[in-house]
């Protein structure tokens, strides 16, 4: 019986002692789990702050640190936000979002081959407070629908309609391929300015300023006192602006959205589109960005979004051919706090920009040219017709505007027609462009047209050197927002 009874004391007290040892092994591990997630939580509120300032690594650059002595964190930096998808209304934003992982480690203590670990998780987004600083003459260069900054001639010639400012700083060369005859050429200007009150303004300037240098010295004096002042009704006045526009900036290896976000790089084009549409890639090419080393022919059905930059130590010309042709820019995310839309240029052409016969071409945003920009326009038939729709600032070394093919006739039959025109304008056809329409097919309307944008939008001059947004000057570093935290993950 007392061996009995000690058998079972032994038992009981076995059993008391490993339940004691349980309990105290499930304390160390609720410890342990306990210390994991601090440490994870310390990771996240790291790495914030991190981000927060200036001397951040970036995003390939984790981050590590002791919390206690047996607890560790491990920060990792991913771009994007993996629940942000494709059909998401907000996708545009997934470069500007950074997702941060943060695993805290914890040791027993007393043997550190058992460990617990806790993942946490911050999704932020940038919060775009500053863009880098634009040349300080482009703000001026940019008040102008067509602005030539070189001394070269520039050639304009009706049908043709500028209806915003147009600053040419070298020589303007009116009406030079037609009619030849100056007493028909000053009827037909005369003639648009007189029916712009009825059949509408197809002045070639018309809605918008000529500015010309030297109106006394560098310009011919039939054109500016005859042609613009008297025929036209639209006086020239002396250049205000006459900066030169940045330096071509070379094609761009590869661009930042803000300092320390991850490298993308431009998509390289070849020699020809045709039949394709470029648009900016949240993942791959936010911006848009498209390249080339040599010349581009633009064929036909081409559609871009965004910025189209040639360079190369050869010929790097553009040129644009056959029909529907849209190039437009890509609309930066609005900085912090403001409406204000910039957008950067979408034509940097170091070379020549040709508008070939027969081409359909609609282009809007900036339109910078290191050479000149030139539009051959064929006969007005629909089929054969060049049409070019220009919306926003064109910048060209030189700007060349042809007239029609079949609009050369010889300077005699010009002159006949309008005194044809003149004998029968009391009880026949009251403007001589409209009796040139109604007899030759001329057509007066334009279709070659440049405007001004009006929606408000801003272009923007990137120096590509630097990230895209910058930390605000006021600020340690770029701001962020927190979108969501996740914990305990897997």
């Amino acid at each position: 019986m007392v061996l009995g009874l000690l058998t079972i004391t032994i038992a009981i007290s076995y059993a008391t002692l490993r339940g004691q040892g349980t309990t105290t092994q499930l304390a160390r591990n609720g410890s342990r789990s306990l210390e994991a997630r601090a440490a994870a939580r310390s990771g996240i509120s790291a790495a914030l702050r991190a981000i927060s300032e200036n001397a951040w690594g970036g995003v390939g650059t984790p981050l590590t640190s002791r919390v206690t002595e047996n607890s560790s964190y491990f920060v990792t930096f991913t771009t994007g936000d993996s629940k942000l998808t494709s059909t998401d209304p907000s996708y545009s934003e997934w470069p500007f979002r950074l997702t941060i992982d943060s695993i805290g480690t914890a040791a027993d203590p007393l043997n550190t081959a058992i460990q617990s670990q806790y993942k946490s998780r911050c999704v932020v987004q940038l919060l775009r407070k500053n863009i880098v600083a634009e040349p300080a003459t482009w703000s001026s260069i940019i008040t102008q629908n067509v602005y030539q900054y070189s001394s070269a001639d520039a050639y304009v010639q009706f049908p043709v309609k500028i209806n915003g400012n147009a600053t040419l700083l070298g020589k303007l060369q009116l009406c030079t391929e037609y009619p030849g005859n100056a007493t028909a050429r000053d009827k037909y200007l005369s003639g648009l300015a007189l029916r712009t009150a009825t059949l509408g303004d197809d002045r070639p300037f018309g809605l918008g300023k000529i500015y010309l240098k030297g109106l006394l010295t560098q310009q011919d004096a039939t054109t500016v006192t005859t042609m613009l002042t008297v025929d036209l009704q639209t006086p020239a006045v002396e250049a205000l602006v006459t900066a030169s526009p940045p330096n071509h900036p070379g094609a761009p290896a590869s661009y930042r959205l803000y300092p320390g976000g991850i490298v993308y790089y431009p998509t390289q084009l070849g020699s020809t589109l045709s039949g394709q549409t470029l648009a900016p890639d949240a993942k791959v090419n936010p911006l848009g960005i498209y390249c080339t080393s040599g010349s581009l022919a633009i064929q036909g059905n081409v559609h871009v979004t965004g910025t189209i930059i040639t360079d190369g130590s050869g010929g790097s010309d553009i040129a644009f051919s056959q029909s529907n042709n849209v190039l437009q820019p890509y609309n930066l995310p609005a900085l912090y706090g403001t409406s204000q839309v910039y957008q950067l240029p979408t034509l940097i052409a170091k070379a020549n920009v040709n508008i070939n016969k027969a081409a359909n071409v609609q282009l809007s945003g900036a339109a910078l040219c290191w050479k000149t920009f030139e539009i051959f326009n064929n006969d007005s038939t629909a089929a054969n017709s060049t049409t070019f729709t220009f919306t926003g600032n064109l910048i060209t070394d030189t700007f060349k505007q042809h007239g029609r093919s079949t609009w050369t006739q010889t300077a005699t039959q010009w002159n006949v027609d309008q005194l044809v025109f003149t004998g029968q304008s009391a009880t026949g056809i009251k403007y001589f462009p409209d009796w040139e329409q109604n007899q030759r097919g001329f057509t007066v309307n334009p279709t070659l047209t440049f405007s001004p944008d009006s929606s408000g939008v801003k272009p923007h001059w990137h120096d590509w050197s630097q990230a895209v947004y910058q930390p605000d000057p006021s600020d340690p570093g770029l701001k962020w927002e927190v979108v969501r935290w996740e914990e305990n993950l897997q």
